[in-house]
């Protein structure tokens, strides 16, 4: 890891670590830059607050005049997020859905300050299958666009909502047979894993942590096959893990073999090697053996694309507009990583096909 950027990251995650020597080469203000562009300024900031001891490349007071300005913008809208994503669970409630948090501000508690982890849109997992949540969301909003695993609902406040019917999918459809069955399985008892959002009231459920396991990795694995992916994400496994504590023999026997039942030991292993050897996590806390080629490939990415890969500029580059575009971006994705995870890139093609199909019997 020769990066200064991801050696203060690792320094920011772990509150013992001593500050590293490349904090000298770091410009302040460039660091901003690219943790906006991974969406984990708040992550380096806690780190930041932990400099006044140093002598050599202090930030100034305009760095941190700069940095705080930008946390203060992040805290704003978490708080933000957090009262509406409590109002879309009070609603679905009373019109008789059960339903839990997915990702996004369910993640932020585990964060040493939850408010600031940099917030995006709220999605919502709702029981009772496709057609029952598609029909109930048409008769509010009748042209709201439904995918495969969910539907644009609304706006609010400028938040985009998505509630979902399955929380995530694999291309390959018996791994994807085998994902929907695990989270109807663990879902029941998601729906009843209670939390308290930071300066709401009321509760909200979320993901129990043997869900969590499998659906932020596979969430993680769809941006990596068909989008890109940032530091983000894979920080908020990093605090799945490390807040958990160490698993038991059970619990780490059960993770792994979720893992692989689904078809994600490669992916699993990928982030494993990621988390431990670039962000400093300890190999206790591990769910499954590490994949250091798979790992190289998965840091690569995160490196090169960004948050959801919006900075990528190979090929196509990573946000474009046409549909044709898009589809040639994605099968350069399929042919540039099937030698390290072949089932999903090799299903692709066809899922798309059944998606256009699905998509036309679901508007």
């Amino acid at each position: 890891m020769t990066s200064p950027f991801l050696e203060f990251v690792r320094f920011s995650l772990n509150d013992n670590a001593t500050v590293p020597a490349s904090v000298a080469k770091i410009d302040w203000h460039d660091l901003l830059s690219w943790a906006k562009q991974q969406t984990i300024a708040g992550v380096c900031w806690h780190g930041m607050q932990r400099l006044s001891d140093i002598d050599t490349n202090k930030p100034t007071d305009d760095d941190v005049l700069e940095w705080m300005a930008y946390c203060a913008q992040i805290t704003k809208k978490s708080r933000k997020t957090n009262e509406r994503s409590i109002w879309v669970y009070r609603n679905f409630k009373k019109e008789g859905f059960r339903s839990c948090l997915l990702k996004g501000q369910g993640n932020s508690i585990r964060y040493p300050d939850p408010l600031l982890r940099h917030s995006g849109d709220i999605d919502i997992y709702v029981e009772g299958g496709d057609d029952k949540v598609i029909e109930y969301i048409h008769t509010i909003r009748p042209k709201a666009k439904a995918l495969y695993h969910h539907i644009d609902f609304m706006a609010t406040e400028k938040i985009p909502i998505e509630v979902h019917y399955r929380p995530s999918w694999m291309s390959c459809p018996w791994y994807n047979k085998r994902l929907q069955r695990f989270f109807e399985e663990t879902g029941k008892e998601s729906f009843e894993n209670m939390i308290t959002l930071p300066e709401t009231e009321g509760q909200i459920a979320v993901p129990t942590w043997r869900m969590n396991v499998v659906y932020e990795l596979a969430h993680i694995a769809h941006h990596v096959l068909r989008e890109g992916i940032g530091l983000r994400q894979i920080i908020d496994y990093y605090y799945l893990l490390s807040t958990h504590g160490i698993p038991n023999a059970e619990e780490r026997e059960q993770a792994e073999k979720d893992l692989r039942h689904v078809g994600m030991r490669k992916m699993g292993g990928a982030l494993m090697w990621v988390l431990t050897e670039v962000l400093g996590m300890d190999r206790q806390l591990m769910v499954i053996p590490p994949h250091e080629r798979c790992g190289k490939l998965l840091l690569r990415e995160i490196m090169a694309g960004g948050n959801f890969g919006r900075y990528d500029d190979r090929l196509l580059g990573g946000e474009t507009e046409s549909k044709r575009k898009k589809n040639v971006q994605t099968l350069w994705r399929d042919l540039r990583l099937v030698s390290y995870f072949p089932a999903e890139c090799i299903w692709e093609p066809w899922f798309k096909w059944y998606h256009f199909f699905w998509r036309r019997k679901h508007q």
